[in-house]
């Protein structure tokens, strides 16, 4: 009875004779060069790059390329064939070789001149009283092999042991082991006369006269070099094959960067145009098409290495080159930034008011798609060496807008029972700056998203402001600072209405309780009128706010006070917000109300 066979044993034979044949590979003969299909490029620095070879299996069915990127994350680096389960597997390794040439030098002493002209018939001067004619018959020398610097190659490449003129395009970099070189020492020569061979010191050589002389000598150069290699298995001998290759990688990036064009007259419609700038420190990409991705991709692991990159640590020549850059885009550029003045400010189906704007004009040859929640606009072939910058057009687009003036205060409280008493304490109320802002309000009626760039906001060619505009998805609005406006001015003033002390004890600490009326300040300076809107921030409870003010109560938050002592549990957090029109000259003075508690 035959015994039942193991099936781990069945799945181990395969696999033991493929690992046999990679401990034994033939010598690879030919190398496959891949073309770059596509780049598909994200704003943190990372790109995905595809590309395709094709190849015939040799006697081992392998097919083998010495294009391995030099940085890829793992779990990215991928290698496909149309033909499924005809690929069994891709190895990753480096390969040595050891190639000799020829270098050519100046003949630059006296022992070098007599090499280069062995065989020649001369005029030797020992003495000048009794010059010797005759012929070259043989220089005495002593060859000792000696190390060099290492260096690259002159002359080209090392492939299949041979040198060829120039490296195969994406190739890795080839990793120079050593260089030996021959050292040449002599002292004597002999030269053949009419009366027999003369042997005669070098040093003593005052002079040569040779007829065409050679003035150049050679000397041979060995050199042992590393560079990587990847190496396909197929089941099949002589087979033709396409390979796809894919890895996630750093060192490609695009930066968005915006224009906003503000019209002269009273249309309130601006012009909006987006370009891409595209840094490259990765790779060659030559008349290539790329995808630029708006949205927050999650790839865990874009730090770790892939092991078949063979690389223990990952490269990423873009931070090196521009480390100020890419330190600024994961935090300011980020689309989950909305840190300015407006950057909390957002409207939901702002589509309502985008009547009578312009659609969106993408250039020629450009396209753009979703894909899951990122956005991807797909951009003409680009033609972009390592190290190069490029800016390409994205769109630009006619959408309404419309000016807001924003006061922003936020009242910082010191408080009384931390405050040191004496000088030095001038008062327990610190506000911010009374600083009206005028910001513009612009509603995407795009169709597709704006990812979050920097924004040049010009009216004619009057530029008026730098700033950050951030991720505005269709039919929403952002809002962008332009400047601070000297026009409308606030000011803010704060009275004591009661105070009541032993008014509560919590955690066997007495508080007394503070009932404050605050009062704001606002005029339209302006000759037209102004939307506005006020947001008053502060540590406490609002009890009462005029003109119909929207009241918030928050829980507490230390950034209301200064050297807070008391428990978080007595005090609130409340905001205050207005929205009003105002007429040139008109005056809004809204009030607050509002009562916080504080230790003795």
């Amino acid at each position: 009875m035959t015994p039942p066979q193991n099936p781990f044993t069945l799945l181990a034979l395969p696999l033991l004779a493929f690992g046999l044949a990679c401990r034994a590979p033939a010598a690879p003969k030919e190398f496959i060069a891949f073309t770059t299909q596509k780049v598909i490029v994200f704003k943190d620095g990372h790109a995905l790059v595809i590309k395709k070879g094709v190849g015939k299996t040799d006697a081992m069915g392998e097919i083998h390329t010495l294009e391995v990127p030099d940085a890829a994350v793992l779990g990215s680096f991928w290698a496909t064939t149309p033909k499924a389960g005809a690929l069994l597997g891709m190895r990753a390794g480096w390969r040595e070789e050891e190639a000799t040439e020829t270098v050519e030098e100046p003949a630059l002493d006296n022992l070098a001149i007599l090499r280069a002209n062995v065989g020649a018939e001369c005029e030797v001067v020992i003495d000048p009283a009794r010059p010797l004619a005759g012929r070259i018959r043989e220089v005495l020398v002593r060859e000792t092999p000696t190390a060099a610097a290492a260096q690259p190659a002159a002359n080209g490449w090392h492939r299949g042991g041979q040198l060829v003129p120039q490296p195969p395009a994406g190739a890795g970099q080839v990793q120079e082991l050593s260089t030996t070189t021959t050292a040449v020492s002599g002292t004597h020569f002999v030269l053949r006369t009419g009366d027999g061979d003369l042997l005669l010191p070098v040093a003593s050589v005052r002079s040569v006269k040779i007829a065409d002389m050679k003035t150049r000598t050679t000397r041979e150069v060995t050199r042992k070099t590393r560079s990587k290699q990847l190496t396909f298995r197929f089941d099949g001998r002589g087979e033709e094959h396409e390979i796809t290759l894919m890895y996630f990688r750093p060192g490609v990036r695009w930066i968005p960067t915006y224009r906003v064009d503000l019209p002269s007259g009273d249309q309130k419609v601006a012009e909006v145009s987006l370009q891409a700038e595209i840094l490259n420190e990765a790779e060659d990409l030559l008349e290539v098409p790329v995808d630029i991705v708006v949205g927050v991709p999650n790839f865990r692991f874009k730090t770790t290495p892939s092991p078949l990159a063979l690389e223990s640590v990952m490269r990423n020549t873009l931070a090196e080159a521009e480390p100020m850059l890419m330190g600024q885009m994961r935090n300011d550029f980020s689309n989950a930034s909305y840190a300015s003045r407006s950057g909390e400010f957002r409207r939901a189906a702002a589509g309502a008011g985008a009547a009578g704007a312009g659609g969106l004009e993408l250039p020629g040859e450009l396209s753009a798609g979703g894909a899951q929640d990122l956005f991807v606009y797909n951009l003409p072939n680009l033609r972009l060496r390592k190290g190069d910058r490029a800016a390409v057009s994205i769109f630009r687009a006619e959408v309404p807008y419309r000016d807001v003036y924003t006061w922003d205060l936020h009242l910082q409280r010191e408080d009384i029972a931390a405050a040191p008493s004496g000088a030095g304490v001038d008062s327990p109320l610190k506000i911010s700056t009374n600083k009206v802002w005028h910001q513009i309000e612009l509603t995407n009626s795009t169709g597709v998203p704006w990812t979050t760039g920097a924004a040049m906001i010009m009216q004619g060619q009057q530029p008026l402001a730098q700033e950050l505009l951030t991720y505005t998805s269709p039919r929403d609005a952002c809002r962008v600072p332009v400047t601070v406006s000297v026009e409308t001015r606030g000011a803010f003033s704060e009275e004591e209405v009661a105070r009541q002390l032993d008014a509560l004890t919590w955690d066997r600490n007495r508080y007394a309780k503070i009932d404050n009326r605050a009062a704001l300040h606002l005029c339209n300076n302006k000759p037209s009128p102004i939307d506005v809107e006020i947001s008053v921030r502060l540590g406490g409870r609002v009890t009462e706010a005029s003109h119909e003010g929207e009241v918030t109560l928050l829980p507490f938050d230390g950034a209301d006070w200064h050297n807070y002592r008391g428990s978080p549990a007595v005090n609130n957090s409340s905001r205050v917000g207005w929205k009003r029109t105002l007429a040139p000259g008109e005056v809004f003075e809204p009030t607050v109300d509002y009562s916080f508690w504080t230790r003795h």
